[in-house]
């Protein structure tokens, strides 16, 4: 009888470990609809700002003397976008010769164009291209960002994605015009711990699908190295695009590099099945909401400090064209002779 249960118990054991799963797969960004999400994000996040204001929730940095600073969509433009040279080759005029386009492409719609001007020589030298802030995670009031018009997970696709596991690959279509350059994609986790994942070579031309795939990823069960998550008060593990890195090597001699991006794709295993989970412990607690109202607040008085010093010197340029007197050189009048 023993020996007939321990039998039985070692076939369900193989019958369990052999089964495989899928892994899900999302869309990280998509430089064709970009645009239009973020901007609801900023809408909707400004709406849930000035209610949690109204509500004692979120701090009012103008009683503390702080200027006023709203994100506006056209923040975050994908001609926003920043270009960051490596040291040795960040100098005022290769920064002013590298910056970002929305280019249209016949095959995808509006894509991420970059100008970089690399140090010119035969040296190692390297670029980010990132969005011009870091994406949250989550509203004033602890709501998921990325959440869907039915409310579903990572029904957004803004830059962000929740609930992430163990990342099985990351692809991404892009444009190469024949140089040896390299590229990569880096991303942030709830720590703010940087990832750097490498998609190769972009020495060829038009476009080509480069895709990073996990070597220590397997399906099978029995072969993952499971391990419990924290959950509550921490937040869903969840990922955010930092910046795409371009690499240049030694052969390169530098000077003007174009390349273009069009997306970012995801498979990834699911950290916790949110379903199975029978109490809303952020409606509860609100721990959360709390968190990301401490972080706008230390956002604000660096980054919004920033942003009000770019809106100020705009307008003060803008001013000062309107105010130029006109360069226009009149005809002279003509004054009759005297007699």
């Amino acid at each position: 009888m023993r020996k007939g249960f321990v039998w039985l118990y070692v076939s369900i054991f193989f019958l369990v470990s052999s089964i495989s799963f899928s892994a899900v797969k999302k869309t990280l960004i998509d430089f064709n609809v970009y645009e239009q999400n973020i901007a609801q994000v900023v809408e909707k996040d400004k709406k849930i700002h000035d209610e949690a204001v109204q509500k004692g929730i979120a701090p009012d940095l103008t009683q503390y003397g702080y200027p006023k600073v709203e994100f506006t969509p056209d923040d975050w433009t994908i001609d926003k976008w920043k270009v960051i040279l490596c040291p040795s080759a960040n100098t005022i005029r290769n920064n002013i010769l590298s910056y970002t386009k929305k280019v249209p492409s016949k095959r995808f719609g509006d894509v991420l164009g970059v100008r970089i001007h690399f140090i010119e020589g035969r040296f190692l030298s390297w670029a980010l291209i990132s969005p011009p802030f870091d994406f949250y995670p989550f509203y004033d009031d602890g709501s998921d960002v990325n959440r869907g018009p039915n409310n579903e997970e990572n029904g957004l696709v803004m830059g962000l994605l929740m609930n992430v596991g163990q990342i099985k690959s990351l692809s991404g279509w892009v444009y190469g015009l024949n140089y040896q350059m390299q590229t990569g994609i880096r991303l942030k986790d709830r720590n703010d711990l940087v990832h750097d994942y490498f998609l190769g070579s972009v020495f060829f031309d038009g476009w080509r699908k480069l895709v990073w795939n996990n070597p220590e990823y397997t399906d099978q069960i029995q072969d993952k190295a499971l391990q419990r998550v924290a959950l509550y008060p921490k937040s869903y593990p969840y990922i955010y695009f930092d910046s795409y890195v371009v690499y240049k090597p030694e052969q390169e001699s530098g000077g003007d590099f174009v390349i273009y991006f069009k997306d970012v794709e995801m498979e990834y295993d699911r950290a916790i099945v949110t379903e199975e989970m029978d109490i809303e412990d952020e409606a509860i607690w609100g721990i959360l909401a709390k968190e990301r109202a401490a972080k706008r607040l230390r956002d604000l008085k660096t980054i919004g400090e920033r942003l009000y010093l770019y809106q100020k010197e705009m307008r003060k340029q803008k001013l000062a064209t309107e105010q130029t007197p006109s360069t226009e050189t009149k005809p002279a009048e003509t004054k009759p002779a005297t007699k």
